[in-house]
């Protein structure tokens, strides 16, 4: 049901992720030592937020809301927690200590509000904080989170390029600040550090409050001047301290012990009043948790979804990485209401459970400071929202429960909709393992109660789809018998495939009130089941492939399914009667474009597959497919103009077919508003019609949903799909 990114080979089983709808890459990695002895996990660590070489998602800050406030604490090396302190606003943000580019001071909110917007478009995004200097409260607009004063000069170089941002920071040129702070010495009250970062802002200078840890672990509060990011800087920072307090002295702070700046964050205020607190951490090993009071904890960064467990803020690969910490059970209930919904029979939700726990203990650390991220490269996890009753008693009832054969746990691959049949390893990553192979899977549900859309002709001989709720009959028909047919309303959408999604698939052409089309077929909207992708252009299809690095030499004049796997999925493709080289089979989908599955076939503009079953092997008139319907070894099936049942040709026909595989039109367009009763000759199309959405691997979802609704118990279910394994509690 949600899109997959990745999939990887056979031989990084701990790593494989469980792609529903995968379009990206296989990577392969080696599996963690320690993780083919993993039995049991209590607590799972998720990846919000992180910079590794498997995912990639930074921010340089985030923001947490709880009704009923939070705790803040710090994690030491040995891995104790210390309460530093009790939060009662219901939203704080934290930052790292770092580099970072404060692109603007003004005592002006709405030039801050405005950079700020401007700057939240750009890669690095950033912050607005409040403080008062001399009296006057003034607005600090930061840009990005580094851990090098090189990388902020670059990023505030490539900033200015805006013309907008350079307009609105022309008074003043921005400035690096930094890690780098004077320590004005430990208070033993808050009101008294207060006290003392008032005289230095009354003097102008920059000054915070600091909770940072004391000789024997505690949090103290200290003072601390100067953000800057060089001693130069730093040394000036320090001249002016001296003058505003000359007796209280100073020196370095200390940045190698935990801390946390508090400062106050006007980010999403209106007006520049109501901050809340922004607490930048120490960006050395420093881990600091935050655990909600009441249950549940959003993050605003993260679409606002609510989580359930703590959260974990902490420095990797120089970038802030926030981790949530989380039960397994409770985990797996965002898991199931992530990945599946309601309504769904409760065996199939078990053996979604079943298989999400085992994939989760699989892993290993496999991103090191986490087991798995919250997205569809490993398997969703959406948070407390998505969850529901029958989902969470579903993980309830198979607790501690996972899927393992004779080498113990296995790597339960998954996918949305196997399209009738399971994927065999072979066709997905080319190598074969013992508990995948192809199987029947009842995946049609997907499809049912899904609309109807026609597929049309327009005047103008072009054609589309669309849906039938938008067309009605005029009781006339064209010399073929095809039926006329006319819009119902003004501007009805005409689409190149049966499926709405104006960024994939936008509106070709619009329809007029009672504007007359020809209608050649129906058939149901694309769905994880059954789906149609194109038309696609030579010149489109050209683009396609070498945006994924596969090289056309001249005009694309052909592509040619050459290769099946037991399944039915493209095992592989020629292009100008050349195999088109890809690491692992599943990569092709890629390659095409983002196809749903590799189960397909390809079809010329025009022509016509007929009611053969899913993975019937069609030679498609204009796309070069060398493999033969069942009709003859040496014939094709051609639908050309408004005919309403396919032409048989010969293979040996087709060389006196037109460019798009059409026999050549021996009528002109219509011109007063009736269709042509056949197309105009244009260039080479290339269509592609297939089932199945994702890999296909292992559990098909809408299969496990068929099956229950047959009366299999989970067990069956999870047998079915994966061979020579058990179930057993861990």
């Amino acid at each position: 049901m949600k899109q997959r990114k990745k999939l990887l080979a056979p031989k990084a089983l701990a790593l494989i992720t469980t792609a529903a709808l995968t379009f990206g890459t296989i990577q392969v990695s080696s599996l963690p030592a320690h993780a083919a002895g993993l039995k049991h996990l209590d607590e799972v660590r998720v990846a919000l937020l992180i910079d590794s070489t498997k995912y990639k998602l930074v921010e340089p800050v985030t923001t947490f809301s709880s009704a009923g406030g939070m705790e803040v604490s710090v994690r030491s090396s040995a891995g104790a927690e210390q309460l530093w302190l009790s939060v009662p606003e219901s939203s704080i943000r934290m930052s790292l200590d770092q580099y970072s580019i404060m692109m603007l001071e003004t005592v002006d909110f709405a030039s801050a509000k405005g950079l700020y917007a401007k700057l939240a478009t750009t890669s690095a995004d950033g912050y607005v904080l409040s403080r008062v200097k001399q009296g006057k409260t003034v607005y600090q607009v930061f840009y990005g989170s580094f851990p090098t004063e090189e990388a902020a000069d670059s990023a505030a170089s490539q900033a200015l390029k805006d013309v907008a941002v350079a307009a609105i920071t022309k008074q003043a040129t921005p400035v690096v600040t930094g890690p780098l702070h004077y320590s004005a010495g430990t208070y033993p009250t808050e009101a008294a550090a207060l006290q003392q970062v008032a005289v230095y802002a009354g003097a102008g200078i920059q000054a915070d409050l600091v909770l940072q840890e004391d000789t024997v672990g505690k949090p103290a509060y200290s003072v601390w001047v100067g953000n800057e990011a060089t001693p130069a800087q730093l040394e000036s920072v320090k001249q002016a301290a001296l003058q505003a307090a000359p007796s209280i002295p100073l020196q370095a702070a200390n940045t190698k012990s935990s801390y946390l700046i508090r400062r106050s964050d006007v980010t999403a205020s209106t007006n520049g009043t109501a901050p809340i607190p922004h607490y930048a951490a120490g960006a050395s090993q420093q881990k600091t948790l935050v655990h909600p009071k009441s249950e549940g904890i959003s993050v605003k960064e993260k679409a606002d979804r609510k989580y359930r467990g703590d959260m974990e803020i902490s420095t990797y690969q120089n970038k802030l990485a926030l981790v949530n910490e989380v039960p397994m059970e409770s985990y797996l209930y965002g898991v199931l209401g992530s990945e599946l919904s309601s309504g769904w029979p409760a065996e199939a939700l078990k053996a979604q459970a079943v298989a999400a726990r085992t994939f989760a203990i699989k892993q290993g650390n496999k991103y090191e400071i986490a087991q798995v991220t919250d997205t569809t490269l490993d398997q969703a996890y959406y948070g407390m929202q998505k969850e529901f009753p029958a989902g969470i008693q579903a993980v309830d009832a198979t607790k501690d429960e996972v899927i393992s054969d004779k080498n113990g746990l296995i790597s339960p691959v998954f996918s949305s909709n196997s399209g009738g049949m399971t994927a065999d390893p072979s066709e997905v990553w080319g190598n074969p393992l013992d508990y995948l192979r192809s199987v029947a899977s009842p995946d049609e549900g997907a499809e049912k109660g899904k609309a109807t859309w026609y597929r049309i002709q327009m005047a103008d001989g072009r054609m589309g789809y669309v849906s039938a709720v938008y067309l009605k009959s005029t009781g006339e028909k064209g010399k073929d018998g095809a039926s006329y047919y006319e819009a119902t309303e003004q501007g009805v959408n005409v689409r190149l495939a049966p499926y709405v999604d104006n960024a994939a698939n936008p509106s070709i052409e619009q329809l007029a009130a009672k504007e007359k089309v020809l209608v050649l077929g129906q058939e149901k909207e694309s769905n994880a089941y059954s789906w149609v992708r194109g038309p696609y252009t030579a010149s489109e299809m050209k683009s396609k492939l070498t945006a994924a690095g596969v090289t056309v030499k001249g005009d694309l004049t052909s592509l040619e399914i050459s290769g099946r796997g037991p399944s039915g999925r493209v095992t592989e493709l020629k292009a100008n009667g050349v195999v088109v080289k890809v690491p692992y089979p599943d990569a092709l989908r890629t390659v095409l474009g983002g196809l749903p599955s590799t189960r397909f076939e390809i079809e010329g503009a025009g022509s016509y597959t007929g009611n053969t079953s899913p993975g019937t092997n069609l030679a498609i008139a204009g796309a070069g497919t060398t493999e033969t319907s069942s009709a003859s070894a040496d014939s094709v099936y051609v639908l050309s103009g408004s005919q309403s049942q396919p032409t048989a040709l010969k293979k040996t026909d087709l060389t006196a077919l037109g460019t798009n595989g059409l026999a050549k039109p021996t009528d002109k367009p219509g011109t007063s508003g009736t269709p042509a009763d056949t197309p105009t000759q244009g260039s080479k199309q290339f269509v592609f019609r297939g089932t199945g959405y994702g890999h296909g691997l292992g559990m098909s979802q809408w299969g496990a949903r068929g099956f229950a609704e047959q009366g299999y118990d989970y067990k069956k279910i999870l047998q079915t799909y994966y061979a020579g394994v058990n179930i057993t509690k861990e």
